[in-house]
């Protein structure tokens, strides 16, 4: 969703500048509105508001969240918990980042309305979440099992990272091996053959061409560049986002991780609004918004009408291509028992732990094929030199060189 800057005033009152989110224009206007605020003039769209006002080092929002929760468990005032925060903090970026949200407090703003303002410094679902927690009044617990999805979701990114650092390494000495192979030692052995004045072999010439093709790199690196930017302009933002999306779900193996991955914060979002007693409705359209990929949101959109028309959530991810089958007879259960949230929760966690267990897999799986690559590249140009020699013996007869 998109940033929309507004200058806008309240009858009786001063107009201000407003930071409005929505899907376009219109719904952004649409909100504007519903706060009893008239629109004096637009001042344009901002989709990265959050790197526009923070150039250098940003704040850290996991490091705020973790602290802040803890506070407003304790039934301390959101302005009190963020003086508290503001003093104990080390670095001068977080110190005036939380500073200017109390400043924001004391001008009568909402928290959700000055997290949004920051664009892309919070993650997608933060305001949202927040919004929902100041709407029930229970923005401690939401703020809670915020914090919690947050650990949970840097404790997997960094399961990831910390997985793929070997065989990315390996498959970077591929790499280099390979570039040196045919940059360097092919085409010195070539030039035996020329300082010969022989015919190169055939074979020669194989690795000749592979190695002039790696030679020219750089090109097809800019190419590809340019390629993604032209059907980027051409098809629009949006479009090629789509058309991103369903190519990246549709890679094998990693596909399907991928989709987990989207799931599994979808439900965790879900348990969180349930659990402090947000309204279906309004949790399926806030469940929605953090799905990043557009074809998974895309199969998500018509759930609220109809959970309208009276259907179950299980009924209405039960024909979902996305979401594992075992989900819906899960969350059925719940339903029928009353524990809806605590199933959804318990569900998420299970797809988290197979999520991981296939990345593991896959990771695991990769490591020996870069070997095995490395090993055929290797006997490949051995082979091909071997070849080479032998036909100069032949041609020689066979007088060794």
């Amino acid at each position: 969703m998109a940033l929309y800057r507004y200058i806008a005033s309240r009858p009786g009152k001063s107009p201000e500048e407003v930071i409005i989110d929505g899907g376009n224009e219109k719904e952004a206007l649409a909100k504007l509105r519903r706060r009893g605020m008239v629109p004096v003039r637009f001042l344009g769209e901002d989709d990265a508001g959050g790197k526009k006002m923070w150039r250098g080092k940003k704040p850290d929002i996991f490091e705020f969240t973790r602290q802040l929760s803890p506070l407003l468990a304790a039934h301390i005032q959101l302005e009190q918990a963020l003086a508290i925060i503001s003093e104990g903090a080390a670095e001068a970026v977080q110190r005036d980042f939380v500073n200017s949200l109390r400043q924001g407090l004391h001008e009568g703003k909402k928290f959700s309305e000055m997290v949004r303002s920051y664009g892309s410094l919070f993650p997608d679902y933060y305001a949202n979440l927040i919004e929902s927690g100041e709407e029930t009044g229970c923005l401690p617990e939401v703020t809670g099992e915020l914090y919690k999805f947050m650990q949970e979701s840097k404790e997997l990114k960094g399961f990831i990272i910390s997985s793929s650092i070997y065989p990315i390494v390996i498959f970077a000495v591929v790499l280099v091996v390979s570039v040196v192979l045919f940059t360097v030692f092919v085409p010195h052995f070539t030039q035996i053959f020329t300082d010969m004045g022989r015919e190169i072999p055939g074979s020669m010439q194989i690795l000749n061409s592979v190695g002039n093709a790696l030679s020219w790199w750089w090109l097809v690196a800019l190419l590809g560049i340019g390629a993604w930017y032209f059907f980027k302009h051409q098809l629009g933002e949006r479009e090629w986002k789509k058309r991103v999306g369903a190519f990246l779900i549709r890679i094998p193996v990693a596909g399907r991780i991928m989709i987990d991955l989207e799931i599994s914060r979808y439900l965790r979002t879900l348990a969180i609004l349930i659990g402090n007693h947000v309204e279906i409705i309004k949790t399926v359209r806030i469940a929605g918004r953090v799905i990043s990929n557009p074809v998974i949101a895309s199969a998500m959109d018509g759930i609220d009408r109809r959970l309208k028309g009276g259907e179950k959530l299980s009924a209405t991810l039960k024909d979902n291509k996305f979401v594992p089958r075992s989900t819906a007879s899960m969350l059925k259960v719940g339903e029928e028992s009353g524990q809806v949230g605590e199933m959804l929760d318990n569900i998420a966690s299970n797809l988290e732990s197979d999520t991981r267990q296939k990345i593991k897999r896959a990771l695991s799986l990769f490591e020996p094929l870069v070997i095995i690559l490395l090993a055929v590249i290797v006997l490949g140009v051995v082979v091909a030199i071997f070849v080479a020699m032998m036909e100069i013996n032949s041609v020689t007869g066979g007088n060794k060189l």
